[in-house]
């Protein structure tokens, strides 16, 4: 199925990651016929008294500083050669930006991520991490190199390699979905991986399954799937065989005929951790973007294992899609 997202928006803080955000959302949203939001969240303005109490300053401090990030805003917009429309509003960034994108039926927004790590991450958060939370529409996440921060908006972006993770959840065929797109459009090629995990590593729940297309495998039961996972790491080489055989028909059934005319994909199975292989798989190939399915996982279970999705997008030198 192809996905052209009609509105793109990009989350801007006026940071040095200000141009590669832009960069992205201009070449998206032409290649798309999109129409690009660009959009600012002001804060609270938090100001220390000189016996120490802080107080939040919300009158004409905010109103001028409202007034200056649309006029910024407005300067950007006119230098682009597409339809854009100016947002700026107050408030939690993350909270803001998620709440727009609902208003304006935004399709994508476009963010950076500014890193933190350990406690400091668990306890505060960034914005991306919550925006990964809430959003209900895809978060593209860039991460800029030190080099690349004053460098000016571009006109096109460099997208020749998409790395999509599948593990055949319908969270991973939504993001099959957008990564085809995305290689329709910019005629790239396309790597299609389903990552094999060690066995003791693997969850099992009752209500997931997988959805086998055609053939056979209809309906594979993903308790099927484990056994036969379990039995293909034992070393048993036939079993191991087995496994990979259904693994390659059922990515090659995701992939339409006629993709051949416009990109070039790639089926690929690995093994181990998934956010590791996938990392390491794009750093190889060179891979411009990774795209992931959210499955959502518990705060316990985040805060001690982290997901594949977090760690892909605080640890992968390309930017992430995440559907």
């Amino acid at each position: 199925m192809r996905i052209k997202p009609q509105k793109i928006m990009c989350a801007i803080d006026f940071s040095d990651f200000t141009n590669i955000i832009l960069s992205y959302g201009k070449s998206l949203a032409s290649e798309f016929g999109s129409t690009l939001c660009l959009c600012h969240i002001v804060s609270g303005a938090v100001m220390v008294s000189s016996l120490g109490h802080s107080y939040f300053i919300y009158t004409d401090m905010e109103s001028d500083r409202i007034r200056y990030a649309k006029d910024r805003l407005e300067k950007i917009a006119a230098e682009f050669d597409i339809e854009c429309k100016i947002i700026v509003s107050s408030g939690h960034a993350a909270d803001e930006i998620n709440e727009t994108a609902r208003e304006n039926n935004v399709d994508m927004v476009i963010a950076a991520t500014h890193g933190g790590s350990g406690i400091k991450r668990f306890l505060i958060g960034s914005v991306t991490d919550r925006l990964i939370k809430i959003l209900t529409c895809p978060l593209l996440v860039l991460h800029a190199r030190e080099n690349h921060l004053a460098s000016p908006v571009e006109e096109k972006i460099k997208l020749d390699r998409i790395l999509v993770g599948c593990d055949f959840s319908p969270d991973s065929q939504l993001a099959f979905d957008y990564a085809l797109s995305l290689a329709q459009e910019f005629q790239t090629q396309l790597y299609l991986a389903h990552v094999i995990r060690p066995a003791e590593h693997t969850r099992l729940s009752a209500s997931d399954y997988m959805e086998i297309q055609g053939g056979d495998y209809t309906r594979w039961a993903r308790s099927e799937y484990l056994d036969l996972q379990k039995d293909a790491t034992t070393g048993d080489e036939k079993e191991k065989s087995n496994l990979s055989s259904r693994l390659e028909k059922q990515l090659s059934s995701m992939v339409p005929e006629e993709s051949s005319n416009w990109c070039t994909p790639v089926t690929i199975q690995l093994e181990g951790q998934p956010y590791k292989e996938l990392i390491n798989f794009a750093e190889q190939k060179k891979v411009d973007m990774i795209v992931l399915g959210v499955h959502g996982y518990s705060l316990l279970e985040q805060f001690l294992v982290g997901s594949t999705t977090d760690r892909v997008i605080s640890q992968a030198s390309c930017s992430v899609l995440v559907v």
